[in-house]
């Protein structure tokens, strides 16, 4: 009997994408399982919904296109439950990408081969995110900044590691099973808080996930300085959220905003301590400098010279999310909306 492995996506005003993310999914080598797709928009203003059931119409592959405003809430967390919920009874993995990514012809059936007959403990698998090709130069630039090897610190996640387990995979490229993600669930009150979440509670209760690096997809990314702050905002108060819940302390949020408040404070420090309290901003100005140096021999453009203003703005806006989380933000439960 073939295998039939769920593949959900989640999108909201993707109408530039979404055609492109579909095909590519359309066109996997899906040898030895079948294939279902799930689109669950987030209540979209633009044509996301109509190109979606235009090219999955056609396609011959079974689908579902949902709108979560349909189903009494919103957000990342309930989306991603209303794929696992949707799904045939016969499904037996349930797999997500994002609806700007483009998906390799094998992405699939590489996931597919990696978890298929492993032992109970492995939750899920997943691959690295590669960049997807532009002439766009500022999006070429951002999405490599995104993926550098020093600005991640060598997250496995961006490039492919020669490592067998991942703390977290990332849902623009994983895969599960569907049995034991549909026990644990995405905890929908805390709304965008989806992946790092899950995948926490999932470790404390002793599954593991499989880092597959041969499934590939390529991830588009914003040319928008301004909507770069923003989604480096989102990202800061969505580990929050998985760090309040499960009382974790992680070093690298810590440190980012240890330094936001560095910096609100630098003059006054400076008037008590003098030269010696700029040492950490000088070591920082040498941390961006090899962060440049990496991106412009990568991409050998001008353009690299962004990152000047990429590094600090991350940082910035990740710990300004952090903290506003911490002092403002509430879990929403959907009884209340």
């Amino acid at each position: 009997m073939s295998i039939l492995i769920t593949v959900g996506i989640i999108a909201r005003n993707e109408e530039k994408y979404i055609a492109e993310t579909l095909i590519t999914l359309i066109e996997q080598d899906i040898e030895g399982f079948l294939l279902e797709i799930i689109v669950v928009d987030g209540n979209s203003d633009d044509k996301t919904r109509e190109i979606a059931e235009n090219i999955l119409n056609s396609s011959g592959i079974n689908y579902q296109i949902l709108n979560e405003k349909d189903f009494g809430f919103y957000g990342h967390c309930f989306s991603r439950n209303l794929v696992i919920d949707h799904s045939s009874e016969s499904s037996k993995y349930i797999a997500f990408t994002d609806a700007d990514c483009i998906v390799d012809k094998n992405w699939l059936k590489t996931l597919y081969k990696s978890i298929e007959g492993t032992a109970d403990d492995i939750a899920g698998g997943g691959g690295p995110r590669l960049i997807a090709p532009t002439k766009n130069k500022k999006e070429f630039i951002i999405n490599h900044f995104l993926t550098s090897l020093i600005a991640t610190g060598g997250n496995p996640a961006f490039s492919k590691r020669n490592i067998k387990y991942l703390k977290s995979i990332p849902n623009y490229n994983a895969i599960y099973k569907k049995d034991i993600i549909a026990k644990f669930r995405y905890d929908d009150s805390l709304i965008i808080s989806d992946d790092m979440e899950l995948n926490t509670r999932m470790g404390k209760a002793g599954y593991k996930f499989i880092y597959v690096p041969g499934a590939e997809i390529y991830h588009r990314e914003t040319d928008s300085v301004n909507q770069f702050a923003k989604n480096m905002y989102k990202y800061g108060v969505n580990i929050a959220n998985t760090i309040k819940k499960h009382r974790l302390f992680k070093i690298k949020v810590f440190l980012t905003v240890l330094f936001l408040f560095y910096l609100i404070l630098l003059i006054p420090l400076y008037l008590i301590f003098g030269w010696m309290i700029l040492f950490p901003l000088v070591l920082y100005v040498i941390y961006t400098f090899f962060v440049f140096a990496e991106i412009l021999f990568k991409t050998l453009s001008f353009y690299s010279l962004l990152v000047f203003l990429l590094v600090p703005v991350q940082h910035i806006c990740y710990a300004y999310g952090v903290i506003y989380n911490f002092l403002f933000i509430r879990p929403v439960h959907k009884d209340n909306k």
